[in-house]
Formats: C-alpha cells, sequence, structure tokens
C-alpha cells in the first residue's frame, strides 16, 4: 500500500495567503512602473513579452502552487512572527560577505546589476518571480508526482528539495560560463546551492514570506546597495 502524503493542513493560513497576495500585488506593481517608464530591466529575464502580464501570471502560478504545497502539508503554511523574519534577514546578511569578496577579487564584469533607481523596484520584484519559479512552481508539480511513488513524505520532500535546489545554480553557471573566470563560476555554482537550500529550508520551517524576505533582503544588499557601490570602488564610476 503507498503511503498517503497528501494529508491536509487545518492551521489557519489567511494571514500567510494575505502577505503572499500583497507581495505578488506589489510585484505587479513594481513592473507596471518600470514598463511605464520604459525601463529594460526584465528584458533579459522576459525578452519582448510585456513585465506586467507576465508577472502577473506567474503570480497566478505562485498562488496555485502554494495551494497545492499547503494540500500536502509540505511547507508551513503561517510563519512565526518576528523569529522567522529575523532569521531570513541575519542568513541574506551574511551571504552577500563572501560574494562581494568574489566581486572584489575580480570575480564579476562591470554590467552584472540593474543600476539604480530602477534596482530599488525591480530586485523586490524579480525576487518573487524567482521564488516562485525557482522553488514555489516544481516543488509543486514534484509534490503531486510524489503522491504516485512508495516514498514517505519526508523522504519525498527532501528529495525534491535537493532537486529544485539545482535549478538556480544550474542557470546561473551556465549563463556565467560567458562572463565571470572559471573559478568565480565555480564559486558562483556552489554558493547559489547553498543560497537555495537555506532558502528552501526556511520555506519548510517558517513559510514563503521568510523564503522571500531572505532572498529580497540578499537582493538589497548584493544588487542594489553593493550594486551602486562597486561602479564607484571598482569600476570608477
Amino acid at each position: 500500500m503507498t503511503p498517503r502524503l497528501d494529508r491536509p493542513s487545518n492551521s489557519g493560513s489567511s494571514s500567510g495567503a494575505l502577505g503572499v497576495l500583497l507581495l505578488c500585488s506589489a510585484a505587479v506593481a513594481a513592473a507596471a512602473v518600470l514598463h511605464r517608464f520604459g525601463s529594460q530591466a526584465f528584458v533579459p529575464y522576459f525578452g519582448d513579452a510585456n513585465p506586467i502580464l507576465v508577472t502577473a501570471f506567474l503570480s497566478l502560478v505562485g498562488g496555485v502552487s502554494l495551494g497545492i504545497l499547503q494540500r500536502y502539508s509540505w511547507f508551513a503554511t503561517r510563519g512565526r512572527g518576528r523569529e522567522g523574519l529575523a532569521v531570513a534577514a541575519l542568513v541574506g546578511v551574511a551571504l552577500t560577505i563572501p560574494v562581494i569578496v568574489v566581486d572584489a577579487l575580480g570575480g564579476f564584469e562591470e554590467g552584472i546589476n540593474v543600476r539604480a533607481p530602477e534596482s530599488l523596484l525591480f530586485y523586490p520584484a524579480i525576487a518573487v518571480v524567482a521564488e516562485i519559479v525557482f522553488h514555489v512552481a516544481p516543488l509543486a508539480v514534484l509534490a503531486a508526482l510524489a503522491t504516485r511513488t512508495r516514498l514517505g513524505r519526508e523522504r519525498a520532500r527532501a528529495y525534491c528539495m535537493v532537486a529544485v535546489s539545482l535549478l538556480e545554480p544550474t542557470i546561473q553557471v551556465v549563463w556565467g560560463s560567458a562572463h565571470s573566470p572559471l573559478w568565480a563560476n565555480i564559486y558562483v555554482g556552489a554558493h547559489i546551492l547553498i543560497f537555495n537550500l537555506i532558502g528552501l529550508h526556511l520555506f519548510k520551517r517558517y513559510g514563503f514570506l521568510e523564503m522571500y524576505s531572505f532572498r529580497a533582503v540578499y537582493y538589497l544588499i548584493w544588487h542594489v546597495g553593493w550594486g551602486i557601490a562597486r561602479l564607484e570602488l571598482l569600476f570608477g564610476g
């Protein structure tokens, strides 16, 4: 007999759902503002597609995917207040330190970041998209498939988390092979793998908002704050 993985959660999750809705709405609004003013920030990711429509569509995909994961009780649907957010922020800050060191050693080219002031809207929005594309949506697909296996819930979840954690570093390494020295690209692959595993653990333990906060804090320091400083410090403005 195949063990059941779909143990529905009866815990209240309305506050978490509201938070996700607000985040997705903010991401769509940010995309709308950037698009309205002719920003090309989304082009490397969405091509010529309308960033408002793409962000809205992916937000819908994210909502459906979170509903599937909630059904299977694979991840937390309600955060732990300040504890989860504090942990997410602290770890996000810590992970920016080594990658900034790699950058200072000449690991990355000049134009890797969207420049301010566009970056202030772009990176919080693209963080929502990244969590949906790299984590929430593929996990929902794997969770549904896992119900057809003989794996217990804990083992199935662990395998799926490892599989999903490989998506983003693989893409980054393939892209980086043409833009960074080999040593930096190897580091980036390992760094982003660790980043993904930590993010998924935060998702499992605390919920989507904490996983998003981890990425958002990391982006705001690495891409926005350091993104401004590095142009002057490393490339002379």
